[in-house]
């Protein structure tokens, strides 16, 4: 309200026309006259029009404050193309689930879940191949560091949220061999025959970063007398078997199924990790610490503290920000039946959606996380 003369006072306010929230400039709505004898406290005409003024902006707030907590359209559509790991895999498995709760919640909205990799699937994503997929907060440390094997900048790739699983980098090997620890497995040197996964494989380069940090290679586990296998898990567990392997490099969760077929067949143990290792994989990778509950393979009756690399879904920058808030709402509001998917999603909750996340999120995961008092990075 603003005097104006002697003889008016003009009443400016919002128009009630709300777009999402956002309001038009007020235009003058009426002017009234001041009699001079009583002065602007004792003009009472104005009272009623104030009062509707007031009335009508609060119930454009209202609107506005309803629209945001009701979520995106149930109309929003999009189709999408999800990467996930191998067939059957952890990172295939998270991204179905993903697919299946959000399709239950936005029924416009489809998806194509494709086979890819940890590594590939940030590349595939900066280039708009792939709409969304998995990966680890690792490989995210490396493509943000430009570090091998992502060596030029991946400008289009957001996080989207945190599966929230702990990925455990363990080694299992015999029982009887002469080492504990992987420290004394780097200093004595043991003629060791290995198996680890693929070369090229986000398992194989992590477990190759760990023996180059100890000023190790490959080629010396040949050198010390012993040999390297890269074969597939199945492969690996018939080699230790017969007698051809002393143990494996592997990754997974605190429980594998080929490690308990190992375990009860062979009498194995876990290699401990020693605090600098584990520190200097935390800085290196973001990798936490995690542990294998003692006795959740037969004869391994400690628990072992593990660094845990854990899984990130990211998405290319281009995504509509409705779809993504769509993606998101219907993770949050469901993350009990988004848990109950795949036991590496067991830990899967909202509160925790954005945690350790180390690309930049999304403009509209960002909004999102913070309308739901999520903690961002």
């Amino acid at each position: 309200m603003r005097k104006d003369s002697e003889k008016y006072v003009i009443i400016e306010g919002a128009a009630i026309k709300s777009v999402f929230g956002r309001f038009e400039k007020a235009t003058i709505i009426q002017q009234y006259p001041i009699r001079k004898e009583q002065g602007m406290k004792k003009n009472t005409q104005l009272l009623p029009l104030i009062a509707v003024i007031v009335f009508s902006i609060s119930l454009v707030f209202s609107y506005s404050s309803a629209t945001w907590a009701a979520g995106p359209s149930k109309d929003t559509s999009a189709v999408l193309k999800g990467g996930g790991g191998a067939v059957g895999g952890i990172g295939f498995m998270v991204m179905t689930g993903m697919s299946k709760v959000v399709k239950d919640e936005y029924k416009r909205m489809d998806f194509t879940v494709v086979p890819g990799g940890w590594v590939g699937n940030l590349p595939r994503t900066n280039s708009g191949e792939m709409d969304l997929a998995s990966t680890t907060v690792a490989m995210c440390a490396l493509a943000s560091a430009q570090k091998e094997p992502f060596k030029k900048p991946l400008p289009n790739v957001r996080s989207l949220y945190s599966t929230q699983d702990k990925l455990h980098y363990f080694a299992i090997v015999r029982k009887d061999l002469p080492v504990d620890t992987l420290k004394e497995l780097f200093t004595k040197k043991p003629a060791v025959k290995l198996c680890t996964i693929n070369k090229g494989t986000t398992t194989e380069m992590m477990w190759r970063n760990v023996f180059e940090s100890q000023g190790s290679s490959w080629e010396d586990v040949e050198k010390w007398g012993g040999k390297m296998n890269f074969v597939a898990w199945g492969d690996a567990v018939n080699l230790v078997k017969d007698g051809h392997a002393d143990g494996i490099l592997a990754v997974g969760a605190s429980s594998i199924g080929w490690a308990m077929d190992l375990t009860n067949s062979r009498e194995m143990k876990i290699l401990k990790w020693d605090d600098t290792m584990l520190d200097m994989l935390k800085k290196q990778f973001g990798f936490d610490k995690g542990v294998i509950p003692g006795k959740t393979y037969p004869g391994i009756d400690e628990d072992v503290v593990c660094p845990a690399d854990q899984g990130e879904i990211i998405v290319n920058a281009k995504v509509p920000d409705d779809v993504v808030t769509a993606i998101l709402t219907a993770l949050a509001d469901n993350a009990d039946k988004y848990s109950g998917f795949h036991s590496s999603l067991a830990n899967f909750k909202a509160e925790g959606m954005a945690k350790s996340l180390l690309l930049p999120l999304h403009p509209a995961a960002l909004e999102f996380y913070k309308s739901r008092g999520i903690a961002t990075p």
